[in-house]
């Protein structure tokens, strides 16, 4: 694990070293450029609306240069993000995520690290690594996977007449986001507003994934599989095209409790079966196998049963 999560490391540190390094370079150019052009030679030459036009095209390339560097450094935290969403190894992607510093962006890494052991099946330390979480430091899809994993924690505590108060505390959040988002779009005009309008559809889309999520949870526990699939879809839809692997055995276990519910064994066995040829680390896979192993004892117990009817008869 240590020389995996190293080989991981040193590969985040190559991209945000590249990065770095073109940042560098764009500002020894766009220093050299500024300060390299005798700006009243060319204003006597050529005018200073040809100046102006210069200086311009110089800090538009600048622009794009960081820009590109900014782009990699991202690319580095994306490969990092990979290792649950794609290889689906909480485990890997904790060790790796750990080693981040704390100092900026505190709450956002213990937001993954809580996802991360959730996903590993350790319930209560992610319950603690929640708890030293302020949510309101939150925003985007670090706020919403806070509430999305608190409210399944609070399933699991017996809590789940306490849900409803987070799904209120979530849209409170973002009515209050809303209020300075208006604001913002008076005092900045129209590219605001675009924005503003976006990141509102975007966190109203979240709060309609956290409310689909936990009425499938309840219908699961209430045992109403006929609703549960329908929350399900719901669920899947509003991640659109988003859907990553991880998802997607998370996904399978939920349908597969549903098809076991409605008494359609043969599709569990098939959604189980997927769990664990594609949920590698993930605690989907223990309890995939956990099912499957219980549904084969069943099976033997009826087939022993059926021949032991057999043998009376004869």
């Amino acid at each position: 694990m240590e020389l995996e999560v190293k080989k991981r490391r040193a590969q985040l540190y190559r991209y945000q070293a590249a990065g770095f390094f073109i940042c560098i370079l764009g500002a020894v150019y766009v220093f050299y450029m500024v300060f390299g052009i005798d700006s009243y030679v060319m204003a006597w030459r050529f005018g200073s609306v040809i100046f102006v036009l210069v200086t311009a095209s110089v800090c538009i390339v600048y622009a794009l240069i960081e820009a590109i560097a900014c782009l990699i450094i991202r690319l580095g935290s994306v490969k990092i993000a990979e290792i649950l969403a794609t290889e689906c190894d909480p485990f890997l992607y904790e060790a790796c995520i750990r080693r981040n510093s704390m100092v900026l962006y505190k709450d956002r890494i213990l937001c993954n690290i809580a996802l991360a052991q959730h996903s590993q099946g350790n319930y209560d330390r992610a319950w603690e690594t929640l708890q030293g979480i302020n949510p309101r430091k939150l925003k985007g899809i670090f706020r919403a996977n806070y509430y999305i994993l608190l409210s399944d924690q609070y399933f699991k505590r017996g809590m789940g007449m306490q849900v409803h108060e987070l799904e209120q505390a979530f849209l409170r959040s973002i009515s209050r986001q809303t209020q300075y988002q208006q604001e913002y779009e008076r005092m900045n005009g129209t590219a605001a507003v675009t924005d503003a309008r976006l990141r509102r559809k975007r966190d109203w889309k979240y709060f309609e994934m956290l409310c689909a999520g936990n009425n499938l949870t309840r219908a699961i526990e209430n045992q109403d599989y006929q609703s549960a699939s329908r929350f399900l879809h719901e669920r899947i839809d509003l991640n659109g095209n988003a859907v990553r692997p991880w998802m997607k055995v998370n996904y399978a276990l939920k349908e597969a409790q549903i098809y076991l519910g409605l008494g359609e064994n043969e599709s569990a066995k098939l959604s189980l079966n997927y769990v664990v040829s594609k949920g590698n680390r993930m605690w989907c896979v223990q309890e995939a196998q956990r099912i499957l192993a219980g549904m084969g004892t069943e099976e033997e117990k009826a087939e022993k049963a059926e021949g032991n009817d057999d043998t009376s008869d004869s």
